[in-house]
């Protein structure tokens, strides 16, 4: 037995006798305890635990080539689990709070048996000051933007916003990095200040130990750190930063309109050949981005959600990165295959600007009786001018959320569509578009 079969045992044994010994107070949507339970009489100091699990049942077209079971297909069916965690946080003092968080991401038919929790999330902190805490850990607090630590289980869409996430799987792990940080508010500005050392890209699935000309791509030559910050004014109400992830809509139980501006740097993080030369290339990242999540009518709970950001990218020439979330094929046939790869692959981070645009829309709820279930539509794009690219990258999602307990029970139907690219004299041009179906299923205990 290793230590991620016993560290999840050892949580459960210690949760059930604080259970049995610590009485919990208010309900959460679905009318039970919430998993939080105190650890001194004044309810200062604490103990929670939350735990979620997403589910996929997918149909995807796929990009041309894509090989499964040793034959081309043009289309999968799956079922797969998206995400597993399970995390605990504790205010051990007035002052000192710890964060864990075990999961595991896309376990679908092509996962090797026996896959195990992974630790994600182990980190410290300190509040020296009302407005000023420090940290350190393995930890997903970061910078650039406000989606570049997303709260996957209370998103508006289906899944994350990879376009905020330029470094995910290539000098991080599930965009965690080890780091120092520094955050707090003062007033209305909410601010974080992170300090990273990257994991080396060595360990990417992406890596290529030899540069390519006039192609910048990530390197384990670089011994420095990486950098980033992000800032935010809360017009409206304030959000929590207890932890490092945003919410994507509050279901009306906050009114939030923020402004935010945040940057990423790390020096020689790339590099590339110029005629014949190695030449190294820092990753230069800055975004400016905008939310609201405004009640329309109270009685009601109708919610308008709104979310759109700017993101100017330089990690050096014509760096491009294909992602193909929870892929449902791997392999290639190499004389039918596009410039996207297998699966459900397409280009979504590279150096050029981009702009994301999110909006959704919360209904009334659907039984009066219980005033629980509602419906909540939403679509999103993103506009990409790519330095690698001949033709703008344009994809979109259309979705339907259907949540029973909020965010704590929820069904999601989404529909996203993509550009193909393919290799031509002309250089990388759009060539098709492909569709993928996912209905997904959120269960969330807290």
């Amino acid at each position: 037995m290793n230590y991620k079969t016993i560290i999840p045992i050892l949580i459960g044994f210690n949760l059930f006798f604080l259970q049995s010994s610590i009485a919990q107070e208010g309900e959460n949507p679905f009318g039970n305890k919430p998993l939080k339970w105190s650890l001194n009489e004044k309810n200062t100091r604490w103990i929670g635990l939350h735990t979620y699990l997403q589910l996929w049942a997918r149909v995807n077209e796929n990009n041309p080539g894509s090989i499964i079971s040793e034959e081309i297909q043009n289309t999968t069916t799956d079922i797969s689990i998206r995400r597993f965690r399970l995390a605990v946080q504790s205010q051990i003092t007035e002052k000192l709070f710890a964060y864990t968080q075990l999961g595991i991401n896309n376990l679908n038919y092509l996962s090797p048996r026996g896959t195990s929790l992974d630790l994600l999330d182990a980190y410290i902190e300190y509040d020296l000051f009302p407005q000023l805490s420090i940290g350190a850990g393995k930890t997903a607090w970061t910078g650039l933007s406000r989606y570049s630590a997303p709260n996957t289980s209370k998103l508006l869409s289906y899944d994350l916003l990879f376009l905020a996430l330029p470094t995910n799987d290539e000098t991080n792990d599930l965009i965690r990095k080890l780091s120092l940080y520094t955050k707090g508010k003062l007033g209305k500005l909410d601010y974080r200040l992170v300090v990273s050392k990257p994991f080396s890209a060595r360990n990417s699935e992406d890596f290529d130990e030899t540069p390519q000309e006039h192609i910048a791509k990530f390197t384990d030559q670089g011994s420095g750190g990486s950098y980033s910050g992000y800032v935010k004014w809360e017009f409206k109400d304030r959000e929590s930063n207890k932890i490092p992830f945003s919410d994507g809509t509050y279901l009306g139980k906050k009114s939030v309109l923020n402004v935010g501006a945040g940057i990423e740097y790390q020096p020689d993080a790339l590099w590339y050949l110029e005629n014949g030369e190695v030449t190294f290339s820092d990753m230069k990242l800055w975004a400016i981005d905008f939310f609201l999540d405004q009640p329309i009518n109270p009685k009601k709970n109708t919610v308008l959600t709104f979310y759109t950001g700017y993101f100017n990218y330089d990690f050096g020439p014509n760096y491009l990165k294909n992602i193909g979330a929870n892929n449902p094929a791997t392999s290639l046939d190499p004389i039918e295959s596009s410039f996207n790869g297998p699966g459900n692959a397409f280009p979504v981070v590279g150096t050029g600007d981009s702009f994301f645009v999110q909006a959704g829309y919360l209904f009334s709820y659907m039984g009066k009786p219980d005033k629980k279930s509602q419906l909540q539509s939403y679509f999103s794009i993103q506009y990409s001018d790519f330095e690698q690219l001949e033709d703008p990258m344009i994809y979109y999602d259309l979705g339907l959320n259907w949540l029973f307990n909020g965010h704590l029970s929820k069904l999601s139907l989404n529909f996203q569509n993509r550009p193909v690219f393919t290799e031509t004299i002309n250089g990388i041009e759009f060539d098709d578009r492909k569709w993928m179906a996912i209905l997904q299923y959120i269960i969330r205990l807290e």
